[in-house]
Formats: C-alpha cells, sequence, structure tokens
C-alpha cells in the first residue's frame, strides 16, 4: 500500500491542512518558455496564506508547514512587496497569497537522497557555494572534512566556519523514511585529482527547526547488534543440463550452512529460500519452467521449507538453445516474487555457470538488461552477489558473463559482489557459497568472532573472493545500519538552505549523495508511452531509417495535448520533436536520448540502432515494474495518492 506521511516519518511534506478545496478550476501558471510545466515553490517557514495581495495575517491563522511543494496561481506586487498566489495544483482551489519572501522557486523535481554509511564520511553541508568550490578545488579537502567533522563532534566549531551542519550519524535511509531535501541550485565542481562532483545548493527543514545547529553532536554508534534485525537469503539456482553436477553440490553445501547457522544464531538464523531457473529450449518453449520459486524465507528456525526444496531441485535433461541461461528471469523472480516477510537484509545469490540471457535478446523472460536489473533491485532494497562456475565447457563464454555480473551485482559505494569459481572446482564452488552465506550471517552478528563460526577448510581464499567477501560484510553492515537508523528515528539534518558535495570531501570516489527525480506515478506512465512510442517509431522504420524522425514528430502530435505546439520538419533533434517530457530538460545528466540528432540515427549501423531500441525497451519493462509496486510510492497527502503520488527515481534509470 502507499505510504503515507506523517510528521513523524517526514520532513515537511505535510498536507496543507484547513484550507478551501472547492471552487472554480484553474491552471497554475508556465514556467518561462515551457509549454507544459508549471510553476512551483517551496515554503519557508513562517508562510501564511491571505485573501489578498498586501493583506494581513488574522490572528490564529494557519501557517503552511515549512518546504511544502506548491504550484504557483499568479504574482503581484502590493505594498512595495512582491507576492505569490498559491495552491496544491490538480483541481484544488489556490489556498491564498504569501509574501514572495516566504517561498523559494523550485525549478527542477530534484532531490539528494544519502548514500549507505560506508566507505566514506559525513556529508557537510556548507553556508556559501564559493566556499565549498574553494575548498574543493584549491585546499586539503579530505583533511579540511576530518578536522571539521572532529570539531562538530567535540563541539568546537568556529562560530565563524563555512559548515553549518554535518549529516547524522546514524544512516537516513529514504526507502524506509521519506524526506525531501530538495535541489534549489547546483554547480559542477572539480577536485585537484581530476574527480568531478556537483556542489548542490538544497533546502531542508525538521519539524520545529528555526534555525541550524551547530552544537556538539554524539558520536556514530558502535557497531553492535540490532535486535529485531533479520537477514534473508535466496538462492538463485542454475537447472540447466550443464549445470546437473553442481545441484547435489549445491544441496550438500546449503544443507551445512543451514544446520551450522542454524546452531550458532538459533531462531534468528538468516531465513533461507530458493528460484530455480533455466532458458527455453531449441524450440522456444520452456523445459517446465524458465524460474520457479521453490521456498521462501519464512520465520522457521528449522529452515524445513528449504531443506525439503533443495531436494526437489532437479536438473533440466535436455539442451537449449546455446550455452546461455536465462538467469536474469530468476533474479527477477527472487526480487519481485517472492514473499520477504519481515527481513530487512536482503541478498540474493545468483550459482551459475552461464552468461545471462537479457530481456532486449530473443526469450529473455525479465525484460530487463544488466542496468535496469541492479536498479530494480536497489529500489527493492536488495543486493545481488553472483557466484560463476568457469568451467571448461563454456571457456568462450566466461568474459561475456564475468562482465554482466561484475556490473549487475555493483553496489554502490562498495563495489562487486561477483565470485569467479576458477575451472568450476566443486570443492572450491562448496567453500565460496559456504563462505559467502557465512559472511551474510555475521553481517546480523558483529560480536560473533571467526571462533564462532568456522571456515569449512583453512586454505585462504582466492584474491578476487577473498575482496568480494569484504565487501558483502561491507553491504551486510550498510543494510543494518540503514534498518537501526530507521529504528532510532533519524533524520536529515535541521537546516534551510545550504551547499553540500554530492561525493565524499575526503574521498571523492565514493558518493555521499545520490540525485534523484522526484517524479509522478503520472509522469512516469506518461514517459513509458514516451519511449513506446519512440520504440514503435524505430521498429516501424528498420527498412526506411530515414523516416525515423518524420515517425517520431507524428508520434508527438498524436500524444500531445497542443499539437499546434510540436515542432515542424525543422527539428534535427529527438528533444525538439516535443515528445519526451520537458520535466528531463536540464537535469544533471547526460541523456541519450535527448541528445540523439536525425544525423546519429542515420549514420548508425543496424546494430547500434538496435542496441538504442532494445534498451528502451528495457527501461519501458523497469518502468513498468516501479510503477505496477505500489510499496514504492509515497503519498504526499492523502488527497495524493493516486497519479500524483512520487518516487524518487534514480539519474540511472532515466532515457
Amino acid at each position: 500500500m502507499l505510504k503515507t506521511l506523517t510528521m513523524a516519518t517526514a520532513l515537511a511534506l505535510l498536507p496543507v491542512i484547513g484550507l478551501a478545496q472547492s471552487a472554480p478550476e484553474r491552471r497554475p501558471l508556465l514556467m518561462a518558455g515551457k509549454s507544459t510545466l508549471e510553476q512551483r515553490v517551496l515554503t519557508r517557514p513562517g508562510a501564511v496564506p491571505v485573501a489578498r495581495p498586501g493583506d494581513d495575517a488574522p490572528e490564529g491563522a494557519a501557517v503552511i508547514p515549512p518546504l511544502s511543494l506548491l504550484f504557483v496561481y499568479g504574482r503581484e506586487t502590493a505594498g512595495g512587496e512582491d507576492w505569490v498566489e498559491v495552491g496544491r495544483g490538480g483541481r484544488s482551489a489556490p489556498v491564498g497569497w504569501v509574501p514572495a519572501r516566504t517561498v523559494i522557486d523550485w525549478k527542477q523535481n530534484l532531490v539528494v537522497a544519502f548514500t549507505d554509511r560506508v566507505n566514506r564520511n559525513r556529508a557537510l553541508f556548507f553556508k556559501d557555494g564559493e566556499d565549498l568550490r574553494r575548498i574543493v578545488e584549491e585546499e586539503d579537502a579530505g583533511a579540511f572534512a576530518r578536522d571539521t567533522l572532529t570539531a562538530i563532534q567535540t563541539g568546537t566549531l568556529a562560530p565563524d566556519a563555512p559548515v553549518i551542519a554535518a549529516e547524522p550519524p546514524a544512516h537516513v535511509d529514504i526507502s524506509r523514511q521519506f524526506y525531501l531535501l530538495p535541489i534549489l541550485d547546483w554547480q559542477e565542481v572539480w577536485f585537484p585529482d581530476g574527480f568531478q562532483a556537483l556542489a548542490l545548493n538544497v533546502a531542508a527543514t525538521s519539524e520545529g527547526a528555526e534555525a541550524p545547529e551547530t552544537a556538539a553532536e554524539a558520536a556514530p554508534e558502535p557497531d553492535v547488534v540490532a535486535e529485531g534485525y533479520r537477514t534473508g537469503v535466496v538462492f538463485v539456482v542454475d537447472t540447466s543440463i550443464s549445470f546437473d553436477r553442481y545441484i547435489r553440490a549445491a544441496e550438500r553445501v546449503m544443507t551445512g550452512v543451514r544446520d551450522r547457522l542454524v546452531k550458532e544464531f538459533g531462531p534468528a538464523a538468516p531465513r533461507f529460500g530458493l528460484v530455480g531457473f533455466r532458458d527455453v529450449m531449441e524450440d522456444g518453449s520452456p523445459d517446465g519452467y524458465v524460474s520457479k520459486v521453490f521456498a521462501e524465507p519464512v520465520a522457521d528456525p528449522e529452515q524445513a521449507d528449504f531443506l525439503t526444496a533443495l531436494g526437489r531441485l532437479e536438473a533440466s535433461q535436455v539442451s537449449n538453445r546455446d550455452f546461455r541461461e536465462d538467469a536474469y528471469a530468476g533474479l527477477r523472480t527472487a526480487i519481485e516474487g517472492v514473499n520477504w516477510g519481515d527481513t530487512e537484509g536482503r541478498f540474493v545469490v545468483l550459482i551459475t555457470d552461464a552468461s545471462p540471457r537479457t530481456g532486449a535478446e530473443d526469450g529473455g523472460a525479465s525484460g530487463l538488461g544488466t542496468e535496469q536489473l541492479r536498479l530494480l533491485a536497489q529500489a527493492n532494497r536488495t543486493a545481488i552477489a553472483a557466484v560463476h562456475l568457469e568451467t571448461p565447457a563454456g571457456a568462450e563464454d566466461h568474459a561475456r558473463a564475468a562482465a554482466a555480473y561484475r556490473d549487475l551485482t555493483d553496489y554502490p559505494n562498495i563495489g562487486s559482489l561477483y565470485f569467479p569459481v576458477a575451472g568450476g572446482d566443486v570443492a572450491a564452488y562448496e567453500a565460496v557459497v559456504d563462505r559467502l552465506a557465512t559472511t551474510i550471517a555475521q553481517g546480523m552478528r558483529p560480536d560473533l568472532t571467526p571462533a564462532d563460526v568456522p571456515e569449512v577448510e583453512a586454505a585462504p581464499a582466492p584474491a578476487p573472493v577473498a575482496e568480494a567477501l569484504e565487501r558483502t560484510g561491507l553491504v551486510g553492515k550498510a543494510m543494518r545500519l540503514a534498518w537501526a537508523g530507521a529504528q532510532q528515528g533519524s533524520r536529515p539534518p535541521e537546516l534551510f538552505q545550504a551547499w553540500v558535495a554530492d561525493r565524499d570531501l575526503a574521498n571523492p570516489a565514493s558518493k555521499a549523495l545520490d540525485v534523484r527525480v522526484l517524479i509522478t506515478r503520472n509522469q512516469l506512465s506518461d514517459l513509458q508511452a514516451t519511449l513506446q512510442a519512440i520504440l514503435d517509431a524505430g521498429e516501424a522504420t528498420r527498412i526506411a531509417p530515414g523516416d525515423f524522425f518524420g515517425a517520431l514528430q507524428g508520434a508527438a502530435a498524436a500524444m500531445s495535448r497542443r499539437p499546434d505546439r510540436v515542432a515542424g520538419a525543422e527539428a534535427r533533434r529527438l528533444a525538439d520533436t516535443g515528445l519526451i517530457g520537458e520535466y528531463l530538460e536540464g537535469l544533471p545528466y547526460r541523456s541519450r536520448v535527448l541528445e540523439l540528432t536525425e544525423d546519429d540515427w542515420l549514420a548508425w549501423s543496424f546494430g547500434q540502432q538496435r542496441e538504442f531500441l532494445d534498451d528502451l525497451a528495457a527501461k519501458i519493462r523497469l518502468y513498468r515494474a516501479i510503477h505496477d509496486d505500489a510499496d514504492l510510492w509515497i503519498a504526499l497527502d492523502d488527497d495524493r495518492a493516486g497519479g500524483e503520488a512520487v518516487y524518487p527515481i534514480a539519474l540511472d534509470a532515466l532515457p
């Protein structure tokens, strides 16, 4: 069901209450130079609506909560002061006039989200963008960040310091506690070593906050056991004919892992699930299934269902069309088709000897490519690890599989959870699965020592496996700290307006903030329909590629509410056709779709055109998955629970 924000769980995205809703419908003003985008503002503390510009606020009048998102219906000057008429948009009537000084123009639906608090320092918020730029480009930003954090924690920050606040010590997870940190402006900055970052001007406020806090803060919480935290692990196992010899080894090692971890953890042991996957046969039909749920990570201390499911796992007896398998179908089933119950730390462990068949290829049942599947997993707070058996039979497939699974399992700020098993050695494979499951389990219990959970064998893990295990442990820690922060009620810093870098000042390779677009469900539907129109035009003009842009303009006119505003034959870029929504223009990312020109399209080979269209098809399927997952959407108030519900979509997911 949709999440509804309250004072206790969110920042300032609160309903404007007690204001009239019934009046003749009016439309908000359009932004300058735009034909569809309406003017929006964010309220500052103390915004009180009045009936006419220049009126005094009546005694006891309701104050609009800070950072409420409102639309602009009029602008006037009265009594030497500028005034703005505001309302909630849609079919609602304007709620009144407020002084322009009590609102902030918000030209883009850009927001930021804090990344996981591992492998990076806390973000610092600056009074002035020039101070941030100077420290990044001209000074030792790492030393400055470390010294400033120490001063904040000890209460010795100088009153004239350029920093006015820091990110909270405990992680604030936007997927558990939605908050609004809108971006008002941004500029590019460069570290001396060449790293590029975005300096972001953001606004924020917590309930009752009137000024930034610079008092001493508590030190970060120690890495202790998070009582009540549960981890689920769903193994996604290749059941094709080539994997026959490894299925019984999987049963053997997973049974051993289950026995040991249940003994160590008791009822709090990780909960295991099981999904099998195959590819279709030569004639395109499945051999029983393409992906199938055998067991879900239910609350069962003995893991009886999981053990029974392992015994039912059988390899196919027929060959499929080639060596690749539909691993992505199995992974998508594990992410979306499994009941994870009350588990908070969620790991999907892929076990295969073959590269994946992506959704863009013939027969890919997932409908998603590598990038889209990774984004879908992140949206569902799920980490993917891949155990890849490099068997002699698949020698020509190894490089393709490794490249896909390294990208797929890349966890933000931590790295890839890719586990290659050289030669497909069974003993090495069992050791990898055992170590991986043990590492995930220890993410729940950092108080356990290696003596508490003995290794299967004394031999050290190969370097790639050891490095991936270390990263897996960091992912487990990030998940646990995010959950603990939500239980403690962690909130973003109490400041109103400041500048912050999207990268760690001391380690710019790590991102501190993700830039996202606060997109409505209606906008995502429009974007999905737009990409489908582009895809259809591309498919229809494959024989005559010179007709592609003409077909796009025809589609734009057919879809537009104002076909007279659609560009004519002079349009030379896809962005000029009027087909792509204006809300994608001016964002801090490079859009492959918006930048596509007619000359580019005609110069591309058949394969390049095919790749472009396949990428569109995968994004359409990703948007459909996000659109249909009600748990991902946030209702800003009770009146916006439908098409105006919002989701902070990652820039990487945009076309």
